[in-house]
């Protein structure tokens, strides 16, 4: 049973919660205590109430998430009442800060490594936005780089390096108080595409670096784990419904049709025989008994520019933040967009990297309707929620509404205790 214990190293049974611009869906699983989730139960259904991200009918939303929750909560036997949320980062903020303190070639200890951190400000207060995540990604000592831990060693100078990404705080109240009128808890709150990142990264790429880009419908996120930490996240309002739009208003269809025609025979690259292979568009408003006929060259030609928008775009949110000249070679491409034929091709192209799809990993279980790249986020919240997990790879702060709650010494020797 899922009780109102927000504790999660008290929790085997975890349920997550993806409110998504096309769909939402629940999935409830299960820790074997080896740091390996066991599916037990999920359920899905598409939405029209969330654009881009947001929830534009909370009403609607909320009749929509609780009959999926209680239908998974009927599969499992369960009583859900705490859920792990993903959450649009689109306007998001994000700081890179850096603390430094001077010690003297003493050796480093707690006090040390508590006051580089607060010369960092990252427990400043900020009236608009809330913190989501916030990471302490490596240390400099002296002109030793890159340490990920430090205590101990000698040294006239310790600096650390910190990742913090923010989020409205009325986005989240709206989206807390609309569970809560459902009798559902947030246990807590998960960057989008940091969640489909664990779900989808083998540990090589976690370490080695890795750009994970989550092509959603309304939305197309990115994030950066490198030394299995979260070095970046942010999200642009551009998603594969564009190109399907983009299909609608080109040849004067309907947006199923147009969406069956993308998912049937639309590729980002064309060959010769595209111009011989003729394809039946139905004409809005006639009942599909009335139709256009077009090649596939002409369908294509619809989709390649938007897809070259669209990662152009998320190449340039990482050069606002100067990730772009780090020459990460690896990219893996999540989230429905991804399974459009020859996009990994053109990401290929565009960040002049390798470049694979990837689907949810590190699962027992898993039904084959679930294991696709489009359930990566929904089931990439499960990781996150997996106590193991998180001791492992030291990604994510476990009590940060505690610690935010603390006074200034006790929040430094709370929080330091989750990283080093």
């Amino acid at each position: 049973m899922i009780t109102k214990n927000n504790n999660l190293k008290t929790k085997s049974i975890l349920a997550a919660l993806d409110i998504g611009s096309s769909k939402i869906a629940c999935v409830v699983g299960k820790n074997n205590n080896q740091g390996i989730i066991e599916i037990l139960g999920y359920e899905f259904q598409s939405t029209k109430s969330v654009k881009k991200g947001l929830i534009s009918d909370l009403s609607t939303v909320e009749r929509e998430i609780k009959d999926i929750v209680d239908s998974v909560a009927k599969k499992t036997n369960t009583e859900i009442s705490n859920v792990i949320v993903n959450t649009n980062i689109v306007n998001s903020k994000s700081n890179f800060l850096k603390g430094v303190t001077k010690i003297d070639n003493q050796k480093i200890d707690d006090f040390h490594i508590k006051t580089a951190i607060n010369d960092s400000e990252i427990f400043k207060y900020d009236e608009e936005f809330e913190t989501l995540h916030k990471i302490i990604n490596y240390f400099d000592v002296d002109k030793e780089k890159k340490i990920n831990n430090p205590k101990n060693l000698f040294a006239n100078l310790l600096s650390v390096y910190i990742y913090q990404i923010l989020v409205k705080k009325n986005y989240l109240k709206s989206i807390k108080e609309s569970l809560s009128n459902i009798n559902l808890n947030v246990e807590r709150f998960v960057a989008s595409p940091f969640a489909s990142s664990l779900a989808t990264l083998i540990n090589e790429e976690k370490d080695l670096g890795t750009i994970s880009i989550d092509l959603g419908s309304g939305t197309t996120s990115v994030s950066i784990i490198e030394n299995n930490k979260l070095i970046f996240a942010g999200a642009i309002p551009v998603g594969s419904n564009n190109i399907t739009y983009d299909i609608v208003s080109g040849l004067t269809t309907s947006f199923e049709s147009a969406e069956r025609l993308k998912t049937l025979y639309g590729s980002v690259f064309s060959n010769p025989s595209d111009e011989h292979e003729l394809i039946d568009v139905p004409v809005i408003g006639s009942n599909n008994d009335n139709f256009n006929q077009i090649n596939r060259s002409n369908l294509n030609s619809f989709i390649k520019p938007r897809v070259e928008e669209t990662l152009e775009l998320v190449r340039q949110k990482l050069k606002e933040h100067n990730l772009h000249n780090k020459k990460y070679r690896r990219v893996v491409l999540t989230g429905g967009g991804s399974l459009l034929e020859g996009i990994d091709e053109y990401a290929r192209i565009i960040f002049d990297s390798q470049v694979r799809v990837g689907k949810p990993t590190k699962f027992i279980g898993i039904d084959e309707k679930i294991n696709k790249p489009q359930f990566s986020t929904v089931l990439g919240l499960l990781l996150i929620g997996n106590e193991t997990k998180l001791e492992i790879d030291n990604l994510l702060s476990k009590e940060d509404e505690k610690i935010e709650k603390m006074g200034v010494f006790k929040r430094f020797s709370r929080w330091l205790d989750l990283y080093i």
